[in-house]
């Protein structure tokens, strides 16, 4: 189980303050996809690059199996990101432009040499199995990133991820830089690692119809605050929190042609402070006088909670 407890982000920007992150807390189940939805800012991203090590928080902590952020040593970071991965949402950005595949792939067996302690031909070997799983060739091995398509460069980024073995994928809008038809492929691709592998997602993303076929759970962050958590199946039946229906009914379909874009009308509470009720309140067709004074208490339901004064 990955936990994550109270977890809030502020960083300092010249004289003022900038809140990312406040009061998040929520599961991760092992062996399942919880996917990350919000806007842009919501603390997504945020939220992963502390789970990752790259963002100390600023308040709350969180835990993965025997390891507490709070009290992990170098040597525990160092576990964690031999078991924890990362694919980034630029493919091409992401690789190093001037190291080929084989480089690329084995730089995670150089870092943790003294754990896998395989020999040159080995790592090759490795590397090739690797490259196979994600539908790619030996001959790739010499190549350079620039060589390759978007969808060929995600794949890459996915076997460098793999290829230490971990248990948990990090995914940063992995499909989003992507064309329609190779989004396709690699979600695919990553329903059948997932199985294969034995693999836990944390999936971020813009996209909830990705959501809808990959996910087994989802988390939805609006201005750096958690509003609702649920199994994916009833989240998408029956959202709680009027802003999950905002971005459901924001979905594109084929039934929808034609239909006037539904927009969410105000402005987003500013990051440079925390919201006394409600982020949404100011935005929300549903809020009652105590939203915008008052941030609801947490509701329980058979399939996760949510956070609503007046819920749908």
């Amino acid at each position: 189980m990955i936990r994550f407890s109270h977890l809030s982000k502020v960083f300092p920007v010249k004289k003022h303050k900038v809140h990312a992150l406040y009061e998040v807390s929520f599961d991760v189940p092992l062996g399942k996809v919880t996917a990350l939805v919000g806007e842009s800012g919501s603390g997504k991203s945020t939220l992963a690059r502390i789970f990752l090590g790259l963002y100390r928080p600023t308040a709350g902590y969180f835990a993965y199996n025997e390891l507490m952020s709070p009290y992990m040593t170098a040597k525990d970071w160092r576990r964690l990101r031999r078991r924890v991965a990362m694919v980034f949402q630029d493919p091409y950005n992401s690789l190093n432009p001037r190291l080929n595949v084989e480089e690329i792939v084995r730089e995670g067996l150089e870092i943790h040499r003294q754990e896998f302690q395989l020999k040159k031909k080995e790592m090759r070997e490795r590397v090739v199995a690797v490259l196979e799983k994600v539908g790619l060739s030996s001959e790739a091995l010499g190549k350079y990133p620039h060589e390759f398509s978007g969808g060929q460069r995600q794949r890459i980024g996915l076997a460098r991820a793999l290829i230490l073995k971990p248990e948990v994928l990090v995914l940063d809008e992995p499909l989003s830089a992507l064309d329609v038809s190779i989004q396709a492929q690699i979600l695919n691709l990553l329903q059948v690692l997932k199985d294969e592998e034995q693999l836990t997602y944390l999936f971020i993303t813009h996209d909830l119809s990705v959501v809808e076929y990959l996910a087994d759970y989802v988390a939805v962050l609006y201005a750096g605050r958690l509003l609702e958590y649920r199994k994916a199946r009833d989240f998408f039946l029956s959202p709680r929190h009027p802003y999950s229906l905002s971005l459901l009914e924001a979905i594109p379909s084929v039934e929808k042609l034609g239909q006037p874009f539904p927009a969410v009308r105000g402005e987003a509470p500013s990051p440079l402070e925390i919201a006394a009720g409600c982020p949404f309140a100011s935005r929300c067709s549903r809020k009652l006088n105590i939203c915008e004074k008052e941030f609801p208490q947490k509701e329980t339901t058979k399939d996760g909670f949510y956070f609503c004064h007046n819920p749908l």
